[in-house]
């Protein structure tokens, strides 16, 4: 079956490049006196993929969270969907598929029993579900483990699972955390080609990563932050001309190495 063909998991749905499916407006999370983020401002159109970039340390997994409504902000605003992500975080959950850089299982159950549990838990047809997913199991390479018990798998084994977990409720958005950490060479080929065309189903695609060639492939926009702060944002197109280069490591040094935008 064609890898491509394969995926089509998600429902057609046309992008619309001009709406904010992730709104964050003046955000700032501070713990213990200091400010883990601080006074965030940037916007991920519909439909797009966009490259959330940083530094270790930079905030990246602190903004992820607070898109998921795990932590409250300490000021500001985020907007899932038109949603708060906080005060509507259960239905914002709804809308949003989260694959962490660490996805934890039980070790007790199958990657098919997994997908299963939640797709009861999203109040979908559990067989039903599975079926609709088996495509996406096949195209991961996954489905000669699927019935393995999820403490006998690989970290790579474990991100793919994560990955179907996230998309199994057909989310709005896919929010990323490092995807392709772990991965072999043709584990994140298979990664990358589906989020290239989930895309193109209409699904926006918000993902951290430190693979630079893998950001000038796949994104359209990048979010790069230093510090808590924001450095820069915009299309690629764009962090090339503010930075003045070509090659996106250089412009992602260029960036982290300038002071930070108030």
């Amino acid at each position: 079956m064609d890898d491509r063909a394969a995926g089509q998991l998600l429902p057609e749905s046309p992008a619309t490049p001009t709406q904010e499916l992730v709104l964050v407006e003046n955000v700032t999370k501070t713990f213990d006196y200091k400010d883990a983020l601080k006074n965030i401002s940037f916007a991920v159109p519909a439909g797009q993929i966009c490259g959330l970039l940083g530094p270790n340390g930079a905030g990246k997994t602190t903004l992820f969270r607070l898109m998921m409504g795990i932590l409250k902000a300490t000021e500001g605003h985020i907007a899932i969907d038109g949603l708060d992500a906080f005060d509507d975080r259960v239905e914002v959950k709804r809308r949003i598929g989260f694959l962490p850089d660490e996805p934890v299982f039980y070790s007790y159950l199958t990657g098919r029993e997994h997908l299963k549990l939640s797709a009861a838990m999203h109040g979908l047809d559990a067989e039903e579900t599975f079926s609709r997913m088996e495509p996406l199991i096949a195209r991961l390479r996954l489905a000669d483990d699927i019935d393995n018990y999820a403490e006998d798998y690989s970290r790579g084994m474990k991100k793919k699972l994560g990955l179907l977990l996230a998309m199994l409720h057909q989310p709005r958005l896919l929010v990323l955390d490092e995807p392709t950490n772990g991965l072999d060479v043709e584990s994140t080929h298979l990664f990358y080609s589906l989020i290239h065309d989930t895309a193109a189903q209409g699904v926006t695609v918000l993902f951290s990563t430190h693979l630079m060639d893998h950001v000038a492939r796949l994104c359209t926009h990048a979010v790069v932050i230093q510090g808590g702060q924001l450095a820069a944002k915009g299309t690629l197109d764009e962090l090339r001309a503010l930075t003045g280069k070509d090659d996106l490591e250089e412009i992602f040094l260029a960036l982290t190495a300038r002071p930070a935008q108030a």
